[in-house]
């Protein structure tokens, strides 16, 4: 029965495939029916995207026929391209290698910066050493926690070639008069302080000798040892094969060298240093210093690696925790004893981008855009300009059957076959020249420090690139692609308002180019003015003919032994030839200005009393007549011990604080909570001050000129050794700091010294470098784009003179002079400039605000500026457009008709 039933069920089952078969009824399973609409789908868009591809294969093959038949234009349009492209590759490049960059170990991605959200809303990111230990030993979401720290100590028996301690005569930063301090009688080296375990976590091994890690601290103690970099190695050292044992004296302290690190090695810095220390030595080179006790001296910056699968986000919460614990540790009152959390974010040197320093990146990448803009509106130009010849070619398509968006993507194709080209063409060009700039300009610094920046061209470049490349072809390409294949409808009827909206386009590109490009140069007028004001402007004080002298006492000496060495050096350095005066004081231009809240009548600054934030300096009596500073009214301090709590104050302060009154007899109070001091640091706080004088205006610091704000209040006695020597000069300063030497060695041969014009130290201020910086960047950018516009202006002009031919003819033929060609010809073209001169006065103007916190000494509106940089442009733009015009004034008018 069951072999019956069997049969019947094949049987019927073969008839229903034989039925299926006849009807053409597919036999599939569900399944498989389900997935054949799918598989259909998958193959007409495979046929589709080889369609395509087949498609972009032809248009490319012909662009590049297209392009190889008109090497002029292709040269031409590559060459703005590739100036538009390499100066956005050179920004990308050096924010990567500066900003962007990651710490220098293996594996970087798992490396992290540790750093504390205050109660206050700042970030801190540096730690206490006891802090540090409670992070490295209690948080678990890290495979280890490093912290380092940067010092610049005394080098001694060293032996080895001679290290040059001037202020680097004949170099270009000598020239500037921005060079280093001119060191006396010691040669100083750059080191990284760093924990025992930071070469262990970092992944990084000594190419010989050995690293901390594997040294016991016994080890250590008993045997004190630093590791010296390859590179001040080979530059110190001259390669010594047997550095690796040898002992050198830092701060007077010896250490053995037990290795030597790789070269260009910069760990978590953007620097190489020229020896590593641990941590636990800090001791020896700073005798009595409490950095490793003392919980409220933040003194290093943490860094650590995440374990495998933790995220940051699970990283901040531990941390966090153990901050809680932290703050109950710290003195009460201050900020870390506040609420605080842990805050994560990836390893980089440079973490901790103030705003100013990210307004100036954003406004050099905007600048690099604009001189892309114009590069592409050059090209775009060009691609107009050239559409002429190619009417009858694209006609003859469109009456083939070719629709327009065929020629739309033909066109486009070339566009971004131009700018894979000039892409192609930039970064070559772009990293050979920064190489050779950056190689040049290192050779500048001082030997402290060996600073890298990898500007090699990585991956991400390249992808960056080509990104531009193909979007800068696509950008500028699709207006003249619309525009042709518009216009090759009319190209049998030889119909004029194509043409007519081709030379408004084109012109439109020409104002458009010049307005940017005014832009730029007024921008960088307005940078390059600054600099030179900040070189010019009036001090208010002699910066040529007196120098700073900044003292380093030995390590361990106590304050009485401070004050009894630098009383003999002032008496010593007071019989050197050519020393007319000598005074006690931070210099107006010395980096470490102060602040204090100021209150009135006597009564304690606070929230709700404080008149002004002013910048206060602790000087000897004689220091306005050392510096050349006049008093305006009133006198100068009588003495330290006659006269405790007297004051004298700057017109500018005056004005401030007692507006139209006489501020002689007036009293003040000062409160620095809140402000920037180094622990131990002499304060104004407590005593009512007491107005004595009042003295003339002095500036060097601060880009704003709030500075010419200046208290000035008498040393005490007792702590005048704490402040920097100045010595006025009636002989060549370069000459009188050499002669220091002998003098500071016959007092104490440990004692280092440090000396530098006032001019030197105003030109090393913050506010110098970032004007000249970007003075420098802006003006590159800026003739970047005056040579594009410029390129932009000849050639549409010359197309104008190609198109103009018929009409020139004629107008010879009826009696027309060559001036009246010529006037015609440059009315057209100047028609533009002046419409993109006007724009560009506009935008500049706008730009010029966004520039007001990096200019020096300038309001943001400047008419030298604005006036010199449209007449350059102007004049620009007629030499442009001269050398065409006269072209059309020997234009023969019979040939111009007989060819038309």
């Amino acid at each position: 029965i069951g072999s019956i039933r069997a049969a019947r069920r094949t049987g019927k089952t073969a008839a229903r495939v034989d039925e299926c078969q006849a009807h053409q009824i597919p036999t599939t399973s569900k399944k498989q029916q389900r997935a054949e609409p799918r598989a259909n789908g998958s193959r007409i868009l495979l046929k589709y995207v080889m369609i395509f591809l087949e498609g972009l294969r032809q248009d490319l093959r012909y662009a590049a026929r297209t392009l190889r038949r008109n090497p002029g234009f292709t040269s031409i349009s590559i060459l703005a391209l590739a100036v538009g492209i390499a100066v956005n590759t050179a920004v990308i490049t050096a924010y990567k290698a500066f900003v962007a960059r990651p710490v220098d170990a293996r594996d970087p991605d798992t490396l992290v910066n540790i750093a504390v959200r205050l109660h206050a809303g700042e970030t801190a990111w540096r730690f206490s050493y006891a802090d540090y230990e409670a992070y490295r030993d209690g948080l678990h979401s890290f495979s280890g926690v490093i912290a380092a720290s940067i010092e610049e100590l005394t080098l001694s028996n060293a032996n080895g070639v001679a290290i040059n301690r001037g202020s680097g005569t004949g170099t270009l930063l000598s020239r500037l008069g921005i060079a280093p301090p001119f060191a006396v009688n010691a040669e100083t080296v750059g080191t990284f302080v760093v924990s025992e375990n930071y070469f262990s976590v970092l992944g990084v091994a000594p190419i010989r000798g050995r690293s901390f890690d594997v040294m016991s601290a016994s080890e250590l103690a008993a045997s004190p040892s630093v590791l010296i970099s390859q590179n001040y190695w080979l530059q110190r050292f001259a390669g010594d094969p047997d550095i690796v044992g040898r002992s050198v004296r830092l701060n007077g302290a010896t250490f053995a060298i037990a290795g030597i690190t790789p070269a260009n090695f910069t760990g978590t810095s953007i620097g190489a240093p020229n020896f590593w220390l641990p941590l636990s030595l800090y001791p020896l080179v700073h005798p009595g210093d409490r950095r490793l006790r003392d919980r409220e001296d933040l003194c290093c910056r943490v860094f650590g690696r995440l374990v495998p699968g933790v995220t940051m986000e699970q990283a901040e919460a531990e941390g966090t925790v153990v901050a809680g614990r932290l703050r109950k540790l710290h003195e009460p009152g201050s900020e870390l004893s506040k609420p605080a959390s842990v805050m994560i974010s990836p390893g980089s040197p440079l973490p901790g981008i103030n705003s100013t320093l990210r307004v100036t990146i954003v406004l050099i990448m905007v600048a690099a855009a604009m001189v892309l803009a114009i590069a592409g509106a050059n090209a775009a130009g060009l691609q107009l300009a050239r559409a002429t010849t190619r009417q009858q070619e694209l006609g003859m398509r469109l009456s083939l059957g070719a629709s327009r968006a065929r020629l739309i993507r033909q066109l486009l194709t070339e566009s971004v076959l131009l700018g894979v080209l000039a892409g192609a063409t930039a970064v070559p060009v772009t990293w050979a020249v920064m190489r050779v700039a950056v190689t040049k300009a290192f050779e500048q610094l001082p030997p402290a420090y060996t600073f890298v920046f990898d500007v090699s061209p990585d991956i991400r470049v390249f992808v960056y690139v080509l990104a531009l490349s193909v979007s800068a072809g696509l950008l500028f390409g699709l207006a003249p692609a619309l525009t042709n294949s518009r216009s090759a409808l009319f190209a049998v009827t030889r119909n004029t308002g194509a043409s007519i909206g081709r030379s408004r386009l084109r012109h439109g590109l020409i104002a458009t180019q010049v307005a940017v490009s005014l832009t730029l140069m007024i921008a960088g007028g307005l940078l390059v003015r600054s600099a030179i004001q900040a070189l010019t402007m009036d001090t208010g004080y002699d910066v040529d003919r007196v120098v700073d002298v900044s003292l380093d006492f030995p390590t361990g000496q106590t304050a009485e032994a401070r004050a009894a060495q630098a009383s003999e050096l002032r008496k010593r350095l007071a019989e050197v030839a050519g020393v007319t005066a000598m005074t006690s004081a931070r210099a107006p231009s010395d980096k470490g200005a102060r602040r204090a809240a100021v209150s009135l009548n006597g009564e304690e600054p606070s929230e709700h009393n404080t008149r002004a934030t002013i910048y206060y300096t602790w000087v000897q009596s004689n220091y306005f007549a050392t510096l050349g500073i006049p008093l305006v009214r009133g006198r100068t301090f009588a003495s330290p011990v006659e006269e405790a709590h007297v004051a004298i104050v700057s017109a500018a302060a005056a004005r401030r604080l007692w507006p139209g009154q006489d501020p002689i007899g007036h009293t003040l109070r000062l409160g620095t909570a809140g402000q920037s001091h180094s622990k131990g640091e002499l304060v104004p706080d407590g005593p009512t001050w007491q107005v004595v004088g009042v003295a003339r205006n002095t500036r060097g610091v601060t880009m704003d000129g709030s500075d010419a704000q200046q208290i000035y209040v008498p040393i005490p006695a007792d702590r005048i050794h704490d402040y920097p020597i100045l010595l006025r000069t009636n002989a060549d300063p370069e000459l009188l700091m050499r002669r220091l030497e002998p003098v500071v060695t016959a007092v104490d041969p440990t004692l280092t010294v440090t000396a530098a014009t006032l001019r030197v130290m105003l030109r090393r201020t913050d506010a110098f470098l970032a004007a000249s910086l970007s003075a420098a960047i802006a003006i590159s950018i800026g003739l970047c784009g005056l040579l594009l516009a410029s390129m932009g202006i000849y050639s549409t002009v010359s197309y104008d003179v190609v198109l103009r031919t018929r009409e020139v003819g004629i107008r010879m033929a009826i009696g027309a002079q060559t001036r009246d060609i010529l006037a015609v010809v440059m009315r057209g073209s100047l028609h533009s400039v002046l419409v993109g001169l006007l724009a560009g006065v506009v935008l500049s103007i706008g730009a010029a605000r966004l520039l007001r916190g990096v200019l020096y000494g300038l309001s943001s509106v400047d008419a030298v500026s604005i006036g010199a940089a449209s007449l350059l442009f102007l004049t620009i733009a007629l030499v442009a457009s001269w050398v065409p015009s006269r072209r059309a004034m020997r234009i023969d008018p019979l040939v111009a008709l007989r060819d038309q």
